[in-house]
């Protein structure tokens, strides 16, 4: 007998099914039942199948009847050989995959899943000088791509003009956890540069003593010590998904932006928590929309002011290191939006000229020290307005501000 695999529904099965699974739905513990390598679960709306939180436990529930589907991308459900497979729960809490039954926790990957790029899906951005992309998965059986990231890259700055994902308020409480992250990949045709040495202190440094004209400057400059050098600054944050396959499916060069590791572990990183916490206290989706704007100017050695990018080919700047990122949070449920905005820039001794009329003190969810300069000093728009002044800002229409 295959393992797994149910001959008799007389068969005793000892600690196969869930403790949760006492109704005639499929329930299982995400941390306990599922597989080493889980295969994504896709409902018939081609929605992800995601645990809830039930008294501090991460559920997964399927309705007696239901079909799903199981998919392994890039490599294939290793009991059954294949990639992808429809499955209809029981009442008994199995899954049926054509004549067979089966427990969940036999239906795993042979190796994590894998994401891919969908490329070249139109033009994007102000005057459409982007090109937009996206991340997720390729379901073969269904012939559709499930997008969890999209991306619109600019390619002669070689720089994201923003990316869009959503948060799953009703989840979020119940995502994946795992300490270790990947690393950071890129992909053919996006950068002409390394990306791996572009974002190392040492190159930084060499760098920023070429564009400031002064070793000692740029030393005052790039300061590991106090998180002075450019991190890779996530725009849809790994944090923001429920499923670990989502969450590692982040890790793309396409998916950040420069920022000062001061500033991304400072108010960017509050600006990710709060954003979360909206979501988790509303319980439904947001979508959220991420980017950057203008290009840093530091000071050189003559106190004049220089553009700072990570990389120097030839007479050819690219990857710019952003003025300033944004964050777009859009309730579409209430038709309600707001815009945030934090200053790149941990040197600042004086706030900023604003873009717009700061908001932050009607937004009860922004609850950080929005005026830290040292940690990236934040204010907030309406979307309109921030549009005004960062055209690549999408148009979301005319739009209430989403206070709470």
């Amino acid at each position: 007998m295959e393992p797994g695999r149910v001959l008799s529904t007389n068969f005793i099965l000892v600690g196969l099914l869930s403790a949760y699974a006492y109704s005639s739905d499929c329930v299982w513990n995400r941390d306990s039942d599922f597989p080493v390598y889980s295969p994504l679960i896709l409902d018939s709306s081609f929605d992800f199948v995601l645990p809830v939180e039930e008294d501090g436990n991460k559920i997964v529930r399927i309705a007696a009847g239901a079909t799903v589907t199981l998919a392994c991308p890039g490599n294939e459900i290793a009991s059954l050989h294949q990639v992808e497979a429809e499955a209809r729960c029981l009442d008994n809490g199995l899954l049926a995959i054509d004549n067979s039954e089966w427990d969940l926790a036999s239906l795993g990957c042979a190796r994590p899943v894998k994401e891919t790029i969908f490329r070249d899906l139109g033009t994007c951005g102000a005057e459409d000088i982007g090109t937009l992309h996206a991340i997720g998965f390729e379901i073969v059986s269904l012939g559709k791509y499930k997008e969890i990231i999209r991306v619109c890259f600019e390619p002669s700055s070689e720089t994201t003009l923003f990316t869009e994902h959503v948060i799953h308020g009703a989840n979020i409480a119940a995502k994946d956890i795992d300490t270790s992250r990947p690393s950071f990949r890129t992909s053919s045709g996006f950068f002409s540069i390394s990306m791996i040495k572009a974002y190392s202190q040492s190159s930084q440094l060499v760098l920023m003593t070429n564009l400031l004209g002064d070793e000692d400057l740029a030393l005052s400059v790039i300061d590991i010590h106090k998180q002075l050098y450019f991190a890779k600054g996530h725009m849809s944050p790994d944090a923001d998904f429920v499923l670990m396959a989502n969450q590692d499916a982040s890790y793309y060069y396409i998916n950040a932006l420069p920022q000062w590791q001061v500033f991304n572990n400072g108010n960017w990183r509050n600006l990710e928590y709060a954003t979360r916490d909206l979501a988790e206290k509303k319980g439904r989706d947001l979508r959220v929309i991420s980017g950057g704007w203008g290009i840093l100017e530091l000071n050189d050695i003559n106190g004049n002011p220089v553009e700072i990018f990570l990389g120097l080919i030839d007479d050819k700047k690219v990857v710019p290191a952003p003025a300033i990122t944004w964050k777009v949070v859009y309730d579409e449920s209430t038709n309600c939006a707001a815009a945030v905005v934090g200053v790149n820039n941990p040197f600042l001794t004086t706030a900023p000229r604003k873009l717009c009329e700061d908001l932050c003190s009607s937004l009860s969810w922004i609850d950080f020290d929005v005026g830290d300069l040292a940690h990236g000093y934040t204010y907030c728009c309406s979307v309109k307005d921030l549009r005004a002044s960062v055209p690549h800002v999408p148009d979301l229409g005319d739009v209430c501000l989403l206070t709470d």
